[in-house]
């Protein structure tokens, strides 16, 4: 099972108004900072929406690298674009999400190779993908905790 806990940082404006900033650290103890634009929160960090975007980004990068390298292509560097379309109202939920790996060569590349590549790495691989477009079922629960 993977596990994030997002932890509100505990301040407030001097107005007495909470600051939104969250911190966000993983099971493998690594820190993210999230919060929201000036008209909610202080920007103090990435917004939980590009938050999302970025996960599904860098997790079907790192398979997209992975099977370059597998499949002996030549690339020099790889860059994950994700684009987002989402709906005007609350909760502003993503209606279409866009990928586009844009890949500098150093040589000659398999096409067929290459986009059966990047295929499997959002299709096969990457669990932020399969979680986005297959769906799933999200639980809410509510732990008090005593002072």
């Amino acid at each position: 099972m993977q596990k994030a806990v997002a932890v509100w940082q505990g301040k407030t404006r001097n107005n007495g108004t909470p600051i939104t900033t969250f911190e966000v650290q993983g099971a493998s103890g690594h820190r993210a900072l999230v919060d929201e634009p000036p008209a909610f929160g202080d920007d103090l960090g990435m917004r939980p929406t590009e938050l999302l975007l970025g996960a599904l980004g860098s997790c079907t990068g790192v398979n997209a690298v992975l099977l370059l390298r597998k499949y002996r292509q030549p690339f020099r560097s790889l860059q994950v674009e994700v684009e987002g379309d989402q709906l005007p109202d609350w909760p502003h939920a993503f209606t279409q999400v866009r990928i586009t790996f844009a890949i500098e060569w150093d040589g000659k590349f398999d096409g067929k190779l290459v986009d059966d590549a990047l295929d499997q790495a959002c299709n096969k691989y990457c669990p932020v993908d399969a979680t986005l477009t297959h769906g799933t079922r999200i639980d809410v629960k509510r732990r008090d905790i005593k002072p």
